[in-house]
């Protein structure tokens, strides 16, 4: 149960999975608001619920009339045990385990503030999974070990070898002359969804710095999402008079196309990032990482022995992380393979064998 299934970094969490548990036997459904992944869902789940209404608030009506739906929907197709991902996914099952006797559990993807509706209404479930070491260490910090049910630790995972096969297969000379790359552009690459937390205007400001500096950089920006943060952005590009260096390429469903074109990837993050999925799947595929000092982000990067990080929101350190790269393949090579190393221990089928024994437990608790 989620939100929405649009792009973003908790539906690429459900697809990975989802896939990891049909391809182990299981029967998925799917419950969420329609989005521009919902189709690509229906192809690895037994059925997808995608007329939910989207909302943010566990207090919206048009949640709440959603849940005689949701409990039919359970007992009619003898549901098991019910994983929620957001907040209002969290409440709705909580209210419909007063009717039917399915266990719930919820995955921690962001820090949540201790609100008063968390205090009065928890609605965990049996178990939170967090998705790193950060995120269980935050969860507690927030709330209290004693305030939270189990907490396990489930490291994100995507699926390594299906990436590095979609990447290999791709022709990086024909992709890039089609964004209209030269052979000695350096591209760097951010990925993400386009909100001001993303940090891309930071990204911009440094890449303007460095490009000052070595003029054969090019940056390259992948993702969708704030349409009034975007046209600002675009602004920001045109002030700086780096139209012809600064591509937008909107929301990406093929990653493996500015995967393989990119030389340097960057993880500009302003807030207390749990994980990072896109810097993950950089990561697997070789790229040299630049990432924020954020704690899930310095995790994954091994505080530095993994990729090159920075102070959040410091552009002259960024700019110097960006010339440090663009100056030194040694470097670039050196911090690609530690990181492709790394993503190995990272892998969708882990992920998937772990939740499955989550899941085994808590049907044996309720047993």
């Amino acid at each position: 149960m989620t939100t929405h299934l649009n792009t973003g970094g908790i539906t690429t969490y459900l697809l990975t999975l989802t896939k990891e548990q049909t391809r182990a036997g299981h029967e998925v459904y799917l419950w969420g608001s329609a989005g521009s992944c919902s189709e690509e869902f229906r192809s690895c789940t037994a059925g997808v619920v995608g007329d939910v209404p989207r909302c943010k608030s566990e207090l919206s009506p048009c949640l709440w009339r959603q849940l005689p739906k949701l409990v039919s929907f359970l007992k009619e197709n003898s549901i098991e045990i019910i994983h929620t991902h957001t907040r209002v996914a969290q409440v709705l099952a909580a209210v419909a385990t007063l009717f039917v006797k399915t266990p719930y559990l919820s995955t921690a993807h962001m820090f949540y503030k201790r609100r008063l509706g968390r205090r009065l209404f928890p609605c965990w479930g049996r178990v939170v999974i967090a998705i790193s070491q950060t995120m269980r260490d935050g969860l507690i910090e927030i709330f209290g070990e004693k305030n939270l049910p189990p907490v396990k630790v489930v490291r994100n995972g995507i699926d390594v070898d299906g990436l590095r096969a979609r990447v290999a297969r791709t022709d990086r000379e024909a992709v890039r002359k089609g964004y209209g790359y030269q052979d000695e552009n350096l591209v760097v690459l951010t990925l993400s969804r386009q909100i001001p937390v993303k940090g891309t205007h930071i990204a911009i400001e440094a890449f303007a710095v460095a490009r000052g500096q070595i003029p054969r950089i090019k940056l390259l920006i992948a993702g969708a999402g704030d349409e009034a943060y975007i046209r600002k952005l675009k602004d920001q590009v045109a002030r700086l008079q780096l139209e012809d260096d600064v591509r937008f390429l909107g929301n990406v469903t093929e990653t493996e196309k500015p995967f393989k074109v990119a030389d340097i990837f960057v993880a500009p993050y302003l807030w207390p990032e749990a994980f990072g999925l896109s810097i993950l799947e950089a990561m697997a595929v070789g790229l040299p990482v630049i990432g924020s000092n954020s704690v899930g982000i310095a995790e994954l990067l091994d505080h530095g022995k993994r990729g090159l990080l920075f102070e959040e929101s410091n552009v002259p350190e960024l700019a110097r992380c960006l010339t440090d790269y663009a100056r030194s393949p040694e470097l670039r090579s050196e911090m690609g393979q530690a990181a492709a190393c790394a993503a190995l221990d990272y892998s969708s089928k882990n992920m998937g064998e772990q939740v499955q024994r989550i899941y085994e437990d808590v049907l044996r608790a309720k047993r």
